[in-house]
């Protein structure tokens, strides 16, 4: 969302184009290779010779794709990782600040339903190397994510790091049909139609992504699209511009502010490795040697199996030609003729099982290991599994690293978006609690007694906290443990005469709370009269109760007093001379 009071200057539309057809030319050989990485992951294994080499076999061009279950995998721990945004206080006396930090971030995060947007970015990172994400505002002042997908991203090629935190610029390149970009840009409308209408454009593009063929496309004369790109670039601070072939589109400085009101750029993007060449990859490039020799290597033996060697028992005394003998051979229920042999080759197709055997294992160990998906061990505890599990990580931790550490940039562009755009009150509903949605008011305003406006509550503008993301590890094994401890006392009478409701909430049920209000609401009209004659009982019982207790106690009391009064008569009497005093004479005297 450009802010209509963003300050404009003039691009060099030379210099941008320059930029584009830099990164273009730049990256070429690397996104080539990340194409082939993605057309492992699909399955695309064997190219169209070695096809018809197998074809000429009569054999089958079946590919065993183990890339896409170890990709898969990777992607389930990820899923499966809970993460929670967390803000803390700068200066003492701002811990309220920070809940409602805390809160505000769940909120947008679960308003723009980041959880699978960054599935969808994981798995470009894994895949072909870079995931990316631009965090906006739109005019409403919502905060939407959207993924840029890998082959849509325009990045600085001279980059070396992995967050691309040393890019001079990041941006997104899109096919526009020409119709829309000139309803988007109705002044441009004329220059877009002497573009598509004039001879020097190129070559017809098939599909919807940027060319990547010797020379940079622009136009696409046959399906009248228009190449335009929105690039954020440092130019004494950080500047956005649309622009096209034919001129600049838009140009500003970015509407976007950091943390210290600066403006800044709301691309996140994270590669999984870089090369010495800068090149972008993920861990599919690693799988493609181990890919190929599965595949060529069960190709290989099976054609072996299915072959027979012969040749003759003794030199010269073998009858029929080489081709009929060929032929036989070749036959399931094939007849040899005379004075030729079968020749053992089993040591030849056991060492292809073997390396076949090994391939295989090389590329399950590149992805999660059986312990971390649960494969294994499923008689032990659940903390032991949670243990083998932590520790079947360690060799992917830097790659879940990379993803953290995405994460936490994207939820810290969210913070930067709200206090920049979030000026207005509103609500903001928190729903994590269980029992009933609760809600935060932000920016809220603050009178007196005569209506007069004297602050703003919760004013996120002005809260200065620092965000961390929190790694809440995969408790569910642990929590089933001891749920089973909980139904094993419970059998032995040690959580009391109805341990139901305890164990339904110590269960991982779905809306168990609601479950439980049920089961302890009465549906039969007798029994709540029953239970509401026994509640009365229990409530005069309780009252009869309480007066004996004071009738009881008023009566100690003077016990007492008499007690008292007695003791400082006889102690005068004693003084005075004379003996115990009769308080009650007997009759007759």
């Amino acid at each position: 969302m450009e802010d209509s009071m963003t300050p404009t200057y003039e691009p060099d539309h030379a210099a941008l184009k320059k930029m584009y057809e830099d990164f273009q030319s730049t990256t070429r050989d690397g996104r080539a290779q990340s194409q082939v990485d993605d057309d492992y992951f699909h399955g695309n294994q064997l190219t169209p010779d070695e096809k018809r080499i197998l074809q000429a076999r009569k054999q089958p061009d079946a590919v065993f794709n183990r890339t896409r279950p170890a990709v898969l995998g990777t992607l389930g721990v990820i899923k499966q990782g809970a993460t929670d945004p967390r803000a803390y206080p700068r200066n003492p006396g701002d811990e309220d600040a920070a809940d409602v930090a805390s809160k505000v971030l769940r909120y947008i995060a679960d308003k723009s339903n980041f959880d699978a947007i960054k599935i969808d970015v994981a798995k470009n990172y894994l895949v072909e190397g870079t995931g990316a994400i631009i965090v906006e505002a739109d005019a409403d002042g919502e905060i939407p994510l959207t993924q840029i997908r890998w082959e849509e991203l325009v990045y600085d090629p001279r980059s070396r790091r992995q967050d691309f935190g040393d890019a001079r610029y990041l941006g997104v390149a899109k096919w526009q049909y020409a119709d829309d970009l000139k309803a988007s840009y109705p002044d441009k409308g004329d220059e877009i139609e002497r573009l598509i209408g004039s001879g020097n454009m190129a070559d017809d593009i098939s599909d919807d992504r940027p060319r990547d063929g010797q020379t940079v496309a622009w136009v696409d004369g046959r399906k009248r699209r228009v190449m335009t790109v929105e690039l954020y670039h440092r130019d004494d601070g950080w500047k956005r511009c649309v622009f096209w072939s034919g001129g600049v589109l838009e140009a500003s400085e970015s509407p976007y502010l950091d943390d210290k009101g600066r403006p800044t750029c709301p691309i996140v993007a994270q590669s999984c490795y870089v090369d010495r060449e800068n090149n972008r990859y993920g861990i599919v490039r690693d799988m493609r040697g181990p890919q190929d020799e599965i595949n060529k290597r069960r190709s290989k033996l099976l054609h072996r199996t299915s072959s027979r060697v012969v040749q003759e028992a003794a030199p010269g005394q073998g009858y029929g030609s080489i081709e009929e003998v060929r032929r036989e051979a070749a036959k399931p229920d094939g007849v040899l003729p005379s004075g030729w042999q079968i020749v053992n080759t089993g040591d030849m197709a056991a060492g292809e099982a073997q390396l076949l055997a090994e391939a295989k294992a090389e590329i399950e160990r590149m992805g999660p290991n059986p312990a971390i998906l649960g494969r294994q061990g499923e008689s032990q505890s659940g903390r032991a599994n949670l243990v083998r599990q932590q520790a079947g990580l360690t060799e992917q931790a830097v790659i879940f690293g990379g993803i953290e550490e995405f994460e936490l940039r994207v939820y810290r562009q969210m913070w930067s978006r709200a206090r920049q755009f979030w000026q207005t009150p509103m609500w903001v509903r928190v729903t994590d609690d269980e029992g009933a949605p609760q809600f935060v008011g932000v920016n809220q305003p603050q009178t007196d007694e005569f209506g007069q406006q004297i602050g703003v509550e919760n004013q996120i503008a002005a809260m200065d906290v620092d965000i961390i993301i929190d790694t809440v590890p995969d408790t569910a094994n642990v929590q089933q443990e001891q749920f089973a401890m909980l139904v094993e006392l419970a059998k032995v009478g040690a959580l009391g005469q109805n341990p139901g409701p305890l164990l339904l909430e110590a269960s991982s049920l779905p809306n168990k709370a609601k479950v439980i209000e049920k089961l302890q609401a009465p549906t039969d009209p007798a029994q709540q009269q029953m239970q509401q004659q026994a509640a009365e009982l229990q409530a005069r019982g309780a009252a009869a109760k309480v007066a004996k207790d004071e009738a009881d106690a008023l009566l100690t009391g003077a016990k007492a007093q008499n007690e008292q009064l007695d003791g400082l008569i006889k102690q005068q009497a004693a003084q005075a001379g004379f003996g115990p005093p009769q308080m009650f004479p007997a009759a007759g005297a």
